[in-house]
């Protein structure tokens, strides 16, 4: 009982004398005049230490007893003394909406895609990368793990200077929250597997062990945003991932040495290539040529998410790769035909998907610079055909009125006519009225009731509005479908 009262003495002994002291107060004074001699003497006489004087203002930092501060409020010379508060960066806020921020994700139409119900929901998705910072609010909820065979522990955290890892994540999966971007699948599960350390390099070892996770863990696509040089171990890896059914896509690499080549992993067969494209859909600078190019995606000035909560612009064929994964994922999830005939439908016909939907670029058919073409998130749709009615009931025409938003693909539009007189359809373009592509079509007695139309959306996208004129009680119904012809 002593020793604890002993104690207590002892800490009340070192407490009281803080007490008993004024705490210092950092301040910003302000003088009436260009401060000099003695109003620095006044600083020191009250007890005060100066930080720095201003030449701009009449003005000192400095620090000095609170009790010191009430006096100096009252003497003439001195004109205020304000805190030296705390000031902090403005927080980043993005001008537009999620998919306006996210050029890329729109420009291929998973915007479209996502309107449909298609959102990768639930396919599992490793990135092979420098970690990803799971904490990230656009990417938070779709995170479900991973492994860092860096440092060989569970937590595969970010470290790297630029966010890469980060970076390519959100290009897959930012979530559909109302905030900074989306990703070409907003829905998938997503696991960060790092393979790269904080300077962005990794021994081959890691990336193999990373590829054998992804397997062991049942991810069904890995994205390697990754290059360097061919490696046997490497490509036995890759080939029996792709044997195990996991689709591989990765980064052509950047084509800094002015060499061309396409880079490893990418390069191998059992690997999907990927080269970068701009908003006007020209190959990037840096990106690479080859005969191992299978598909464009953008890669230049892409917005993503980086560590720390923020986002930030990134080129190269490392923000291509993401692109063509998230499709891919849209692809898994709606593909249900066998399409190479082999009787199953798996990760192979999803490759096939994505050839075949794919926008040519460059020659026709397969070439060196974009591949099979520019990779579109369309051949994803879960709804393959759209069918609208649209009523003329009272009031303006207008109110019956319909629009529908087409992009990425051709469109057969067929108009089946129940009465009206006429329907108007007024195609935009960027909110610019197209004249030459709309019509208004005028239906007679003796007329066919069924009107076909064709409207080419594939290199870009198209708000149709159709519009009913006639009599009260009337309306046609308008089916919109892939045209096949």
């Amino acid at each position: 009982m002593k020793r604890q009262l002993l104690i207590l003495s002892l800490n009340l002994f070192f407490l009281l004398p803080a007490a008993a002291l004024s705490a210092e107060k950092s301040v910003i004074i302000g003088f009436k005049q260009k401060p000099g001699p003695s109003e620095k003497a006044l600083i020191h006489g009250a007890k005060g230490k100066i930080k720095r004087t201003y030449k701009l203002i009449p003005a000192m930092a400095a620090s000095l007893p609170e009790e010191e501060i009430k006096n100096l409020r009252k003497n003439g010379k001195i004109a205020y003394i304000a805190d030296n508060a705390i000031y902090k960066a403005v927080a980043e806020t993005l001008p537009g909406g999620e998919y306006e921020n996210s050029w890329g994700v729109s420009h291929i139409y998973a915007d479209v895609t996502h309107a449909s119900g298609n959102k990768g929901l639930g396919i599992r998705v490793a990135v092979l990368d420098t970690g990803i910072d799971y904490n990230h609010e656009d990417l938070d909820d779709n995170y479900q793990g991973g492994y860092d065979f860096v440092f060989s522990d569970d937590d595969p955290f970010d470290d790297n200077t630029h966010s890469h890892g980060t970076h390519v994540a959100g290009i897959i999966a930012a979530e559909e929250n109302g905030l900074g971007v989306i990703g070409a699948a907003p829905e998938v599960d997503l696991f960060a597997v790092k393979v790269l350390d904080g300077a962005g390099f990794g021994l081959v070892e890691w990336i193999i062990a990373g590829i054998e996770w992804a397997v062991n863990n049942d991810i069904e696509i890995i994205n390697m945003s990754i290059e360097g040089p061919e490696n046997d171990g490497l490509s036995a890896a890759c080939d029996a991932a792709y044997n195990a059914g996991v689709l591989l896509v990765a980064a052509g690499g950047n084509n800094l040495a002015g060499d061309g080549l396409v880079r490893f992993p990418a390069a191998y067969d059992s690997v999907i290539a990927v080269t970068a494209t701009d908003a006007s859909d020209l190959p990037a600078y840096f990106s690479p040529i080859g005969e191992e190019v299978e598909l464009a995606a953008p890669g230049v000035e892409v917005l993503s998410t980086v560590a720390g909560g923020g986002y930030d612009y990134i080129s190269g064929t490392s923000q291509a790769a993401p692109h063509v994964t998230g499709v891919a994922a849209l692809c898994l999830l709606a593909n249900t035909e066998d399409l190479n005939d082999d009787g199953l439908v798996n990760h192979e016909d999803a490759r096939l998907l994505l050839q075949q939907g794919a926008v040519d670029l460059g020659s026709a058919g397969k070439d060196a610079v974009f591949g099979h073409g520019l990779v579109s998130a369309t051949v994803a749709s879960l709804s393959t055909e759209t069918t609208l009615t649209i009523p003329r009931t009272s009031g303006r025409p207008s109110q019956g009125a319909e629009l529908a938003q087409l992009a990425g693909m051709a469109y057969e539009i067929t108009i089946t006519n129940s009465g009206l007189k006429k329907v108007g359809v007024d195609v935009f373009e960027e909110g610019v009225l197209r004249r030459d592509l709309s019509d208004s079509i005028r239906f007679g007695k003796k007329d066919s009731q069924e009107m076909v139309l064709r409207l080419d959306a594939t290199f870009t996208r198209y708000d149709v509005l159709f519009t009913p004129y006639g009599k009260r009680d009337t309306s046609a119904e308008i089916v919109i479908k892939k045209d096949t012809q």
